[in-house]
Parts: C-alpha cells; structure tokens; sequence
C-alpha cells in the first residue's frame, strides 16, 4: 500500500465530506423527525410508517396493494431506527469525528505513527461510501494488513 499524502488524505476528507451532506440533505428532505410504526385504517387495516405530524411515509401495502415486506418485526424496527432523526445525528458525530482525525493527522505534535493511524482511520470511514461515484482505490485501506493484525492479535 502506498503511504497517503496530505493532499491524497485532504481530497479524501473533502469527498467524505459532500457524502456526509448528501445523506444530511436526504435526511432533512425525508423530514428529520423521528418516524414510528402503527397501524392506520383508512383505506383498510395496514401497519404504516408514520411521521410526529401524521403524514404516512410508508406502509405494508403498496400502491398496486400487494405486500411490501414490512410486516416483519425485525424489518419495520430497522427501518424505525435508522429515521432521518438518527441519521443527522450520525452525520453530525462522523463530522465531529473527521476534524478531531483531521487536526491529529496535520498537528506538528503529532508522532508519525498517530498521524499514520489518524489518516487510517479516515480511511475506514469513508469506505462506508466506498459504492459511491467517485471514490478512488487509492483511498481503500490496506485489507491485508488489516487481517494480519487480527490473526496476530488472536
């Protein structure tokens, strides 16, 4: 693996951060209240996904009135938790967390090793986004030797 750059780890934490908006603004356009699920009657008797001022979201039926798949517990308490509520406090926290990484890896106090560790560490954050127009190779962390770590560690 090739050892980053300031300007290779600055492009990584400048695209990692217009993630971070896109998923902020697509929060904030689903509403950014938390969402809950009950069950609604009108037209008919239906679990529906509903936001704090009662407009429907979503709901186990769709349009063409065949099951979506959300009457299942585990799916309906994923999609509950993972609200635009929950999603602007995460893009606040990994916001937070980039300039602390940020400051470590540029500090003139910083030892190489931390440095090194800190730009890693960006580099695992963005791999999040790793399936998203524009993310380069060259940001993917070293797998291999993330794997000897933890066999050596075992």
């Amino acid at each position: 693996m090739s050892i980053p750059t300031r300007n290779t780890i600055d492009s990584l934490t400048e695209w990692l951060l217009l993630q971070i908006a896109e998923d902020e603004m697509k929060a904030r356009t689903a509403g950014s209240e938390p969402w809950r699920w009950r069950v609604v009657d009108a037209p008919t008797q239906r679990d529906a996904l509903v936001r704090p001022n009662g407009t429907i979201c979503a709901d186990s039926w769709g349009a063409d009135r065949q099951e979506t798949g959300f009457r299942g517990a585990e799916t309906k308490m994923f999609i509950e938790r993972f609200n635009p509520e929950r999603i602007l406090a995460d893009c606040d926290s990994k916001r937070r967390m980039l300039a602390r990484l940020q400051n470590l890896a540029k500090a003139w106090w910083t030892t190489t090793r931390s440095a090194d560790e800190a730009r890693s560490v960006i580099r695992e954050m963005a791999l999040t986004y790793s399936n998203r127009p524009g993310y380069r190779d060259e940001w993917r962390p070293d797998l291999g030797m993330r794997s000897l770590q933890a066999v050596s560690s075992s």
